[in-house]
């Protein structure tokens, strides 16, 4: 890890954020719309095609109402369909070099002299691996405006108090009033992510309350408003439609013992590594800075309560799906940092360097798997909408007409099409229904679901592929 002021580290810290940057922009460009991106398209209430802040307004009232407490993330989910997608796959390739940047400035907090580009790296190395589906949190349309930037959101909002836990600053009234709206927005982001971010902001608020006897206005300011903001996602009226719709447990026991085991078995399955590498990392630094400030030591322990937090914050949704973690393991990838940064010894930095280049071969071979699958994916998807489109313009009536055509199916967690829905059988649900609204016809099904060579990877209709040309042979 070099922590140098050489204007060398500073420029290939600035590289890797450019590169990562490039990659995501390559990857948001061969991502086609998907699933919830047809229906976001248009209006929640009058299902016309959005294309007036206005009626976006109108939309996310009924979405409160009817949906969802989530209407600040489906502002950009909504509001990106009325531009050309180039402009979203701009914006959010910013957004995930920006969450790289967050949580890095969440790890080293004002050290801004020392220069860490190593620890910039391997926090996009656990972003990149770490993830369940990583293309639906950070390049589906719909999936990172509710994932990705939510996760940003939360994490920006807590820099001021990883700052002041380090360095007491004064506290102005303008300060206090934009932390509020700042807290506002912030709370009202996402359900678990934000209830992470509350568990970090009432750590360290008990931590600066018993070091100073006080809050900084500010700090209690911006708090009040990230309550305020979670309780007007939370009690949505919409949330209580949409959960009534849900069938459970009938024991209360029952019901939430199973959650528990829900959310221990997503830190189970796929936090393992990083929570691994947070408790040799601590251990370490606790044998290592024995002079260490406490706010030093307590602040890695604040990020990872933050992302247990959000993580068991799950246990009051009926379902825990993979791309809920986003928050979670962002929470913890900085939890690591931040005890990386602290970890000062020549010894650990060669044992370090070793680790990282072995990590990056892995994310290199990730990295050109993923590329294939991903313009693979895109090139089918290319050919299916023109053939859509060639058949629908010779039509004479397309308003009335039932299109057949195939589904799609990926093989890797980086496509954003892995495990979202795809033109099914079934061409009566929402889903559905707004891709066939896009295309100006009634509906659109598939009798067949098609995929594309992959040496060394598998999927199921790969897989029902090839049995079927096995039943063929033996048949001859």
């Amino acid at each position: 890890m070099a922590q140098t002021k050489k204007p060398l580290s500073s420029r290939i810290f600035r590289l890797v954020a450019g590169l990562v940057f490039c990659w995501m922009l390559l990857l948001n460009c061969l991502t086609p719309y998907l699933a919830d991106d047809y229906t976001f398209a248009y209006a929640f209430d009058t299902g016309e095609r959005l294309h007036s802040l206005p009626q976006l307004i109108s939309s996310l009232v009924f979405h409160y109402h009817e949906w969802s407490g989530r209407v600040i993330v489906k502002f950009f989910a909504q509001g990106f369909t009325m531009f050309p997608k180039l402009l979203f796959n701009v914006c959010n390739a910013g957004m995930f070099m920006a969450l790289g940047l967050v949580l890095y400035k969440l790890a080293v907090g004002r050290r801004s002299q020392k220069v860490d580009w190593l620890a910039l790296a391997l926090i996009y190395a656990a972003l990149w691996e770490i993830s369940p589906v990583f293309g639906q949190t950070n390049l589906w349309m719909c999936g990172a405006c509710n994932y990705l930037w939510a996760t940003v959101g939360c994490c920006a909002f807590l820099l001021p108090w990883r700052y002041y836990l380090q360095q007491p600053f004064a506290s102005t009234a303008r300060m206090a009033a934009g932390m509020a709206l700042a807290g506002l927005l912030a709370g009202w982001l996402s359900e678990n992510t934000s209830a992470g971010m509350l568990v970090c902001l009432v750590l360290a608020g008990a931590v600066v309350f018993k070091r100073e006897r006080r809050l900084p206005a500010w700090m209690a300011t911006g708090l009040a408003g990230a309550l305020v903001g979670f309780a007007l996602l939370i009690t949505a009226r919409g949330n209580f439609n949409r959960a009534s719709g849900f069938s459970d447990y009938d024991s209360l026991l029952t019901r939430y013992a199973m959650r528990f085991f829900a959310c221990l078995n997503m830190l189970k399955d796929y936090a393992l590594p990083l929570l691994f590498s947070f408790a040799i990392l601590f251990l370490l630094l606790c044998f290592a800075r024995q002079d260490a400030v406490k706010a030093d030591l307590l602040w890695p322990l604040i990020l990872l309560a933050g992302a247990l937090g959000a993580n068991f914050a799950m246990i009051g949704s009926h379902d825990y799906y993979p791309r809920s973690t986003h928050g979670v393991f962002a929470l913890l990838a900085a939890a690591c940092a931040a005890c990386l940064v602290q970890l000062n010894s020549k010894a650990f930095r060669r044992g370090l360097a070793c680790l990282s280049a072995c990590v990056g071969i892995v994310c290199g071979i990730h990295m050109l798997e993923a590329g294939y699958d991903i313009a693979s994916y895109w090139m089918m998807d290319h050919v299916r909408t023109q053939t859509l489109r060639q058949e629908i313009s010779e039509l004479d009536e397309p308003a009335a007409a039932s299109i057949i055509s195939y589904g799609i199916e990926p093989y890797t967690k980086w496509c954003g099409a892995y495990g979202l829905p795809d033109i099914r059988e079934n061409g009566e649900d929402s889903l559905a229904l707004g891709r066939a609204r896009w295309f100006g016809v009634t509906s659109i099904t598939a009798t067949e679901t098609r995929t594309y060579p992959f040496a060394g990877h598998t999927n199921e209709t790969y897989a029902a592929g090839e049995a079927a040309a096995e039943n063929a042979e033996s048949m001859d």
